[in-house]
């Protein structure tokens, strides 16, 4: 109390400081002593208007307070009244347990009732329990299901009610349990016999729903039916323990499953053709399907949705019915094999038809398609098209085969080959390949563009991998040839064919490119891949073309061998047969020639020219003549130049352009210039020239040159030679373009 003293002492000198602090502030100026009168009002309203606030607060204080106090003593009074009746509670629990043992026999009295009660309920059952069942019966028989199943129910009811109250006895007698059960036994077949005529209803619902929805209701409702009382048989279950027998039937899970056995027979039942049969059982099995799962889909729309609840959510049970049951009838037919053209009809229709606007994308089905997934799953369809992509590949290798081997035959024959409007002459293989990849393209087009992209990548390899045999085969024909010139006629005819048969299958492959292949519309992987494939066939048939040609090749200097041989010898100086001979020879091989396409010629014709140069040259290098005099070496160097011109001239008149720039003809002369030059020590001059023109002569090539002279000794030769050849590296830039030379080697023994 004395702290409270303190407490407000403390607090009025409190008061008294702000307040003399706030009148000093108030009357600082002479001039608001004038307002002292109006400051003490303001301050007695401010005080008043203070007072009032705090008698306020501290009335609802006290009005709390006295509130409070009354709850108190409201509630004492309830507790005291809580005591004296939990008193009296306790002393009445104490007569309980005597009680228990006196209402025994009332007990036992009111499960006697109970039981009497149900049995005096179900006593017409009881009693007419035959009856009834020969009634169902005859309801069933006669289509009358709906009042079969009411009567059934009754029926049901009964005996479930009396096995209840069995149940609930303390000590239940399993001979009345099975009694009972005896006794209702006909009621449990009855149950099954009208299931079977439900289920059957069931089965034909989509036939049924057309002429007699009616039927389909009435199935409809006895499932339902069975289904409430099966969720009532289940709770009652959850509080008693009892369960009836034959409960829960499950008949709306018998339905969906009736439901979608019928689906599978329905796609299962319309194959009436196999393989044996016809070779387009496939074909017409599909289009039956497609047009029965159209149909049934427009009736299950128009006509189903009005005769099933809404819970079944019909049209989209029977649209995931559909989808699984194709879908398993489709693996099953993949499982049993397929052949040839089945592979593309089924991948078709899979792709293509079931999602399109002809099958599950029929504008007046409004099915959700992206809901349904892909027919086939990935890993199978992948499969399938693997196995599609392998029977490709085996019928390129059987058709090529065949055709390979029907080409054969044909260049035995003692009749030339046939020839296209430029009197080319040609075979049937680049037509034959053309067809077969065409085809194949066009029918993998109606599957999809990748299985299309697919087959190109196969279709090209398959041709590039053809070259090989077809390389081996010509061979085969060559050596034939070889081993007996006289058995085969038109040899050269036919190498030439073939040859036109490369540049056709390249001209092939150019238009298969153009037409069905066009870079960006596939991944970059397979456009990688693609150009790749392209590129090797080009190569390899360019490769395959330039052996034909070099068999062409083999043949003329078969027959010229000796002429060739002759050439810089001592017969030769006095003799121009050789190379007349080698000109006239020629002559007369390019007339066969021009029977080539022109690319294959223009090869052909830079094939012999530079041949023949390379001949020619190594004849020069490799010093058959000994030249002892001026005189010799420019007779020898004249000779060179003039066949040198004649070579020239042969080569002119068949393709001008070729001899006219930087024609291997050159070659010979500027070696004869070097051979014809009469001073020694202008040799460098022309070396140089020739050098400078033919960077790839090496050192071995000069020296079988100026030993050829014979005015020049080996230990003269070789120094000279590599000084030339050192001061020639030292003025070279950049690569060093190939000629002839390249081709050309000079033995060492020459040297010795």
């Amino acid at each position: 109390m004395k702290g409270s003293n303190m407490d407000v002492g403390e607090a009025e000198c409190e008061a008294m400081k702000r307040a003399t602090l706030l009148v000093e502030n108030m009357l600082q100026r002479p001039d608001q002593l004038q307002k002292v009168e109006q400051y003490r009002r303001r301050v007695q309203r401010k005080k008043a208007s203070v007072e009032a606030m705090l008698k306020t607060a501290m009335q609802s204080q006290l009005d709390g307070v006295r509130t409070g106090l009354t709850q108190l003593q409201s509630a004492l009074t309830d507790l005291r009244e809580i005591k004296t009746c939990l008193g009296e509670v306790e002393s009445s629990l104490v007569r309980v347990p005597e009680l228990s043992k006196d209402l025994n026999e009332c007990r036992a009295e009111y499960v006697r009732h109970s039981q009497y009660a149900a049995a005096m309920e179900n006593l017409k059952h009881i009693f007419t329990v035959p009856e009834s069942v020969k009634k169902t019966e005859k309801w069933i028989g006669d289509g009358r299901l709906l009042y079969a199943h009411q009567c059934l129910m009754d029926l049901e009811n009964s005996g479930d009610d009396l096995l209840f109250e069995l149940h609930k006895l303390p000590h239940q007698n399993p001979n009345d349990t099975r009694m009972l059960k005896e006794y209702f036994a006909d009621v449990h077949k009855l149950s099954e016999k009208l299931g079977k005529q439900v289920w059957i209803i069931l089965q034909r619902t989509l036939n049924t729903v057309r002429k007699e929805p009616a039927q389909i209701v009435t199935a409809l409702r006895i499932v339902e039916r069975e289904e409430r009382a099966d969720q009532f048989a289940l709770q009652r279950q959850k509080g008693s323990g009892f369960l009836p027998p034959g409960r829960p039937k499950k008949w709306q899970e018998k339905t969906l499953k009736v439901l979608e056995e019928a689906v599978v027979q329905r796609i299962e039942g319309n194959m009436f053709e196999d393989r044996t049969d016809s070779k387009n059982w496939l074909i017409k099995h599909l289009e039956v399907v497609r047009l029965l799962v159209l149909e049934d889909m427009k009736v299950i729309r128009s006509l189903c949705v009005p005769c099933f609840p809404p819970s079944y959510d019909i049209v989209n049970l029977y649209v995931r019915m559909y989808h699984k049951s194709l879908a398993n009838h489709l693996v099953k037919l993949i499982k049993a094999g397929l052949e040839d053209n089945e592979y593309v009809t089924l991948l078709s229709w899979v792709l293509n038809v079931y999602a399109g606007p002809e099958l599950m994308g029929h504008p007046t089905l409004n099915i959700n398609i992206a809901k349904l997934g892909p027919l086939l799953e990935d890993e199978v369809l992948q499969d399938l098209i693997s196995e599609y992509l392998n029977n490709v590949n085996n019928n390129y290798d059987s058709w090529m085969t065949k055709a390979l081997e029907i080409e054969e035959k044909e260049w035995y024959r003692s009749e030339p080959p046939q020839q296209d409007p430029d009197s080319h002459y040609k075979t049937e293989l680049p037509q034959l390949i053309h067809d077969m990849i065409r085809q194949n393209l066009e029918v993998a087009n109606t599957t999809s563009p990748e299985v299309q992209v697919q087959v190109l990548i196969c279709s090209l390899e398959q041709v590039r991998l053809f070259a090989g045999k077809f390389e081996a085969t010509v061979k085969r024909y060559k050596d034939t040839y070889y081993s007996d010139r006289s058995q085969i006629q038109y040899y050269t005819t036919y190498i030439i064919a073939l040859a036109n048969s490369c540049q056709g299958i390249v001209d092939v492959v150019m238009s298969i490119k153009a037409q069905f292949w066009k870079p960006g519309t596939t991944t970059n992987t397979n456009d990688t891949k693609i150009a790749t494939k392209f590129d090797a066939v080009f190569n390899v048939y360019q490769h395959v073309r330039n052996q034909m040609c070099d068999h062409l090749l083999g043949e003329a200097f078969e027959d010229l061998q000796d002429h060739f041989n002759a050439l810089l010898t001592q017969r030769w100086l006095h003799d121009t047969e050789p190379m007349d001979t080698i000109c006239l020879t020629f002559s007369d091989y390019f007339n066969d020639y021009s029977h080539l396409h022109q690319k294959n010629f223009d090869h052909m014709v830079q094939l012999v020219l530079n041949t023949v140069a390379i001949r020619y040259t190594t004849a020069i290098l490799q010093k058959r003549l000994t030249l002892k005099t001026q005189e010799d070496r420019k007779l020898v160097a004249e000779r060179i130049i003039s066949e040198a011109e004649k070579v020239a001239t042969v080569f002119e008149q068949v393709a001008p352009d070729l001899v006219k720039f930087d024609s291997p003809c050159d070659v010979m002369k500027g070696l004869a210039e070097v051979i014809k030059v009469s001073d020694v020590e202008f040799i460098s001059l022309e070396v140089h020239r020739l050098l400078r023109r033919y960077p790839d002569m090496s050192s071995d090539h000069l020296t079988a040159l100026l030993l050829l002279r014979g005015d020049l000794g080996r230990l003269d030769v070789r120094p000279r030679v590599a000084d030339i050849m050192k001061e020639m590296r030292t003025q070279r830039t950049g690569p060093t373009h190939k000629s002839i030379f390249s081709h050309i080697h000079v033995s060492t023994n020459l040297f010795t």
